[in-house]
């Protein structure tokens, strides 16, 4: 692979269905040449598949999984079939996996069922609240994400305010030795 290769991918997965001579027009190759290329690095297990990326079509998590040592193999295989990709990870979890459903509750009997798997020592789930596309190349720089704005009445300060700063010992208190409080007695 190399600086061209890297460029066509990049084209590609921001316009997937761009056609070989676009690509090559933007980069400077003949539409053979493209095409030559893109069947290399599919037939190099580079180019996975060519898909369509959309919106979340209902809540989407990433659950990421704890295997007992032995199993992972196995709990990969129950859970590619419910996800819409599953990847190893290093760190506390051994798996991560995308999964997408209809509704909160569909996606809460997917947890449930990974939870149960044989081998399954813990999960942590994160849903997706938003996403933002990555930006175009020609785009990219100082530009900034959009932020989605909340209407005013949704935003809440911060309830617990910061703790006040360590006080200063006077040379006077470090004399003296700090005073025990009375000890509390219960009434009979």
């Amino acid at each position: 692979m190399d600086d061209i290769d890297r460029r066509i991918l990049q084209l590609l997965k921001e316009d997937g269905r761009a056609t070989n001579a676009e690509v090559g027009t933007r980069i400077g190759l003949s539409e053979g040449a493209v095409r030559r290329r893109i069947a290399r690095m599919r037939t190099e297990g580079t180019i996975l598949r060519f898909t369509a990326v959309t919106r979340p079509l209902g809540p989407e998590g990433l659950v990421l999984i704890r295997c007992r040592p032995g199993r992972t193999a196995s709990i990969l295989e129950h859970v590619r079939n419910r996800a819409t990709e599953v990847f190893e990870s290093s760190g506390e979890y051994d798996l991560g996996a995308i999964i997408e459903c209809g509704t909160m509750e569909a996606l809460n009997v997917e947890l449930d069922t990974i939870r149960s798997l044989d081998g399954v020592d813990a999960t942590l789930t994160l849903v997706r609240l938003t996403r933002w596309q990555r930006l175009p190349e020609g785009e990219r720089g100082d530009a900034t994400l959009p932020v989605p704005e909340m209407p005013e009445e949704e935003v809440v300060a911060d309830p617990v305010p910061p703790p006040p700063p360590p006080a200063r010992p006077s040379s006077r208190a470090a004399a003296k030795p700090a005073a025990r409080p009375a000890p509390r007695h219960r009434g009979k």
